[in-house]
């Protein structure tokens, strides 16, 4: 049989004859319930096959009609692609009828027939009245000049006409993307002995195959699928669009409705959301700044606050943009439509459509610069919008195409494409040597951040010349970039920032030291100290005895001739000129050609100086791996 992938859901008011035209249309009562079977009402979604004259078989989801059970009747209709607005022909439209084609607009279903049912308890005339008040309040909406079918469940009148049409209409509906990562939001669950944790839902993206690696969400848990089910038939594979039941393996917590499965690796959940927001015409109050709230979204349900942006209050029938802060994770991406009822007592206010599935928190008191940026993202092209995200991103990894598809709610071959444009046109420069990328206006900002940091440093250490290049990878790592690329982007942004690189040192390149009167009379002695006694030179103890009460100056200078690279400490109280040490390695290259192996007295000898200064400056060429140690002999090996 050829299947359709599209879901076929009722709506409509309780007691209105949803479920026996599931029924008749199908053969399954999808009342299940003990409790629906004595009161004769649905209280929760029900699932059926629906066969079309053609052999296309579609899912078909029954909701309830009842107000109390809204919070079930949202779980099923997320996944909805073709809506059933069901309406009995002796009542008309009623509450629950407009409640819940109020809550199909907000959730963007746009295809549908409108069904009056129960026609065989009333006459021709009356129908007709009916047909006319039924127009007249569909009237605005998406449903305006849909079909209307009149059946009856009972007689089976006009159940035909009903397929033929379902099938008619099934070229306007938006199918579900079966590329890109697995997305199932979970709507029921079960346990099967033998097969452990079933769950069902709409698969909204791509496909599921059995042995597939998945996450479950918010737990976020890793379990495998150990078999899968598309209207009680085993199968290897299901893809979007399709009604499945899926056996897991793996599963430690508790699973239960308004989680989801997707793809390992790919999903993040969140607790706060950018979104536009839309009140309804007839809701029952205004949607208030940090008003309380259930957000419906996918199947879950989950309580936030909204923080609306550059307003108090947004009034019935106007919509604007605000953030919502939820107290629980849940899995959204952008583009996701959703439902807000006010939290206690619950009502339909409105809803809309996420933004920004992982957004930063705003800050109201900019709210024109959040409006703006928050409009980017939401209208803006492909290459538009990622720019915009990316721009909040230190470094753009190839690997992150899959994160940004969804968080932009497009495919990773859009997302690669607009990547690939804007390499093209210069807004973004690659990383040398790896997959990354940086936003062009982004590489000033570093080189600004990184000439900052040194720039606070130097304040703070006025002897310094040199700094650890640790202090400017620290301060890019503290603005977003991945520790991993933090030294390729040092060295990207170097020139800019005027810094110059020299192995694990870094300085600014107009660095300069201004030294008062005294401070530079002590440097030029202990400098010219050191060049006359090339080889036994004073002991820093010795040059601090010169200058009682001002050692802490003389330790200061020490510390800049070595910055400087004009003298370096060779053992703790004992600093050579810089020329001295090339000298003495030339000593030792000499010595290596002479004689291969030498002793401390050979070196000693050579440089004209006492044991202690020999053996100090050949444990430093040791340290320095310039020299090598064997018993009483060294060699030079450089």
């Amino acid at each position: 049989m050829d299947e359709d992938f599209v879901i076929v859901g009722t709506a409509g008011h309780i007691d209105h004859g949803k479920s026996a035209l599931v029924s008749a249309l199908t053969g399954v009562a999808t009342d299940r319930m003990k409790e629906e079977k004595e009161r004769g009402i649905s209280i929760d979604i029900g699932f059926a096959p629906l066969l079309l004259p053609s052999g296309k078989r579609l899912g078909l989801v029954d909701v309830p009609g009842h107000e109390r059970f809204i919070r079930n009747m949202l779980a099923g209709a997320g996944g909805i692609d073709l809506i059933l607005l069901v309406i009995d022909a002796r009542e008309g439209v009623m509450p629950q009828t407009r409640e819940h084609l109020a809550i199909l607009q907000l959730l963007d279903i746009s295809v549908g027939l409108v069904v009056i049912t129960k026609i065989d308890l009333v006459d021709e005339e009356w129908l007709h009245l009916v047909h006319d008040e039924v127009a007249s309040d569909l009237a605005g909406t998406f449903l305006e000049g849909a079909p209307m079918l009149d059946v009856s469940a009972v007689t089976k009148q006009g159940l035909p006409e009903l397929l033929n049409t379902i099938e008619s209409v099934l070229p306007k509906v938006r199918r579900k993307p079966r590329n890109g990562p697995l997305r199932m939001p979970i709507d029921r669950v079960f346990s099967v002995q033998g097969f452990g944790t079933v769950v069902t839902g709409t698969i909204w993206r791509g496909g599921i195959s059995v042995g597939d690696l998945l996450d479950l969400f918010p737990s976020n848990e890793r379990v495998r699928v150990r078999s899968i089910q598309v209207h009680g038939q085993a199968v290897e594979l299901a893809v979007a669009g399709q009604r499945t039941a899926v056996a897991l393996s793996g599963v430690r917590s508790p699973v239960h409705r308004g989680m989801s499965i997707g793809a390992a690796d790919t999903y993040e959940t969140t607790r706060l959301l950018d979104v536009r927001v839309r009140v309804l015409p007839d809701a029952s109050m205004n949607l208030a700044h940090r008003m309380r709230v259930r957000l419906y979204i996918g199947t879950s349900e989950v309580v936030g606050r909204v923080l609306l942006i550059g307003t108090q209050e947004i009034a019935h029938g106007e919509e604007g943009l605000a953030q919502i802060l939820l107290e629980q994770d849940v899995l959204a991406e952008a583009r996701d439509r959703f439902v807000l009822r006010s939290y206690s007592p619950m009502h339909t206010i409105g809803g809309g459509a996420v933004i920004d599935p992982h957004p930063q928190r705003l800050h109201r008191r900019h709210s024109e610069v959040v409006k703006d940026q928050m409009l980017r993202r939401e209208r803006g092209t492909p290459a538009e919008r990622l720019y915009e995200l990316v721009m909040t991103h230190g470094v753009v990894q190839g690997r992150q195409i899959q994160e940004f598809a969804t968080r932009l709610g497009e495919s990773s071959d859009v997302v690669e494409a607009a990547l690939s444009d804007m390499l093209n046109h210069g807004m973004l420069v690659a990383l040398p040597g790896d997959d990354a990328f940086v936003p062009a206006k982004k590489v000033g900002q570093f080189a600004q951040i990184v000439s900052d940091a040194l720039k606070e440093h130097f304040q703070k250490n006025k002897f310094d010349v040199w700094v650890s290049k640790s202090v400017a990878l620290q301060a890019l790592r503290d603005h977003s970039v991945d520790h991993k690329y933090a030294d390729l982007m040092l060295n990207l942004v170097a020139r800019d920032a005027g810094v110059d690189i020299a192995r694990d040192r870094v300085r600014l390149t107009d660095r300069t030291v201004e030294l008062s009167v005294p401070e530079k009379e002590i440097r030029d002695r202990i400098l010219r100290e050191l060049l006359e006694h090339r080889f036994d030179p004073p002991s820093v103890s010795d040059m601090e005895a010169w200058y009682k009460g001002r050692e802490k100056v003389v330790r200061n200078m020490l510390h800049l001739l070595e910055q400087e690279g004009l003298i370096a400490s060779v053992a703790p109280d004992l600093r050579f000129a810089a020329s001295s040490l090339d000298e003495a390695e030339g000593v030792l290259r000499a010595l290596r050609d002479e004689l291969g192996q030498f002793t401390v007295a050979a070196f000693r000898d050579r440089v004209k100086t006492s044991r202690k200064f020999a053996v100090a400056l050949l444990e430093y060429m040791d340290r320095q791996k310039k020299t090598r140690r064997n018993g009483d002999v060294r060699e030079y090996i450089v």
